[in-house]
């Protein structure tokens, strides 16, 4: 029996609830930002911007009373939802809700369709933090790079670098520095937003393979949460 946990709720604890089509799945598609045709070049000319885009995909459930579709409907946030799907469980995906619509299906039961936008990768699930008391190499097993989320303890002026990408912050006892995709903000050590411990170097991205890790400075621990992720 197929099902979809959606935000931590597992649409198999209704009862004789399935879902019959999980919708056309993509690769993610590099955005294009801009596309010319040059003298003396075979073909378009693509400038591509290093994101990706989003795409639709619309899911089905049978459901075989009228009170059901409310159920699930009602799990969706309007952005940023979690969802795992049963044929394969391990992974996690993200989308922002679009709209639902039921019918009749036969005598018996409901045919709920739900349509998202899906954010373009599949993401590993139960990743284990990895955690650095010195200098060390972050292997990225991914097929995209990652935008991690990374905890430092220390105190004073620090600088972290990963790769090529070398941040320089001023911090007390702890900072966490999110640098997911339109979250990419900087909190202290009460969870507060605090952008102003960054002094200047961008957010990290870990590229697939070897990243180097080092950092200068009082620093007593490092944590990386990496959010290994997949075209497909």
């Amino acid at each position: 029996m197929e099902y979809m946990i959606i935000n931590g709720f597992n649409t198999s604890t209704i009862l004789k609830c399935v879902v019959t089509d999980f919708g056309e799945v993509e690769a993610a598609k590099p955005k294009v930002s801009e596309t010319a045709t040059l003298f003396g070049v075979n073909g378009n000319y693509r400038v591509l911007d290093g994101a990706y885009e989003s795409y639709e995909r619309t899911f089905a459930f049978y459901l075989p009373r009228t009170v059901d579709p409310s159920k699930i409907v009602e799990r969706f946030q309007p952005n940023d939802n979690t969802l795992e799907f049963s044929y394969q469980l391990g992974s996690l995906f993200y989308a922002d809700f679009v709209s639902a619509k039921y019918k009749p299906q036969g005598m018996h039961g409901w045919k709920l369709e739900i349509k998202l936008s899906m954010q373009p990768f599949r993401y590993q699930k139960d990743v284990a933090p990895l955690i650095f008391t010195a200098s060390g190499n972050v292997n990225n097993p991914g097929s995209v790079y990652s935008e991690p989320v990374i905890e430092i303890e220390g105190d004073g002026d620090i600088s972290l670098t990963i790769g090529r990408t070398i941040m320089h912050l001023t911090i007390r006892r702890k900072v966490t520095i999110d640098c997911r995709h339109k979250k990419q903000n900087i909190y202290n050590a009460d969870g507060a937003v605090q952008n102003t411990l960054r002094k200047r170097g961008g957010f990290f991205e870990l590229a697939v393979g070897n990243n180097g890790l080092v950092f200068t400075g009082a620093v007593r621990k490092v944590i990386v949460r990496p959010n290994w992720r997949y075209i497909l």
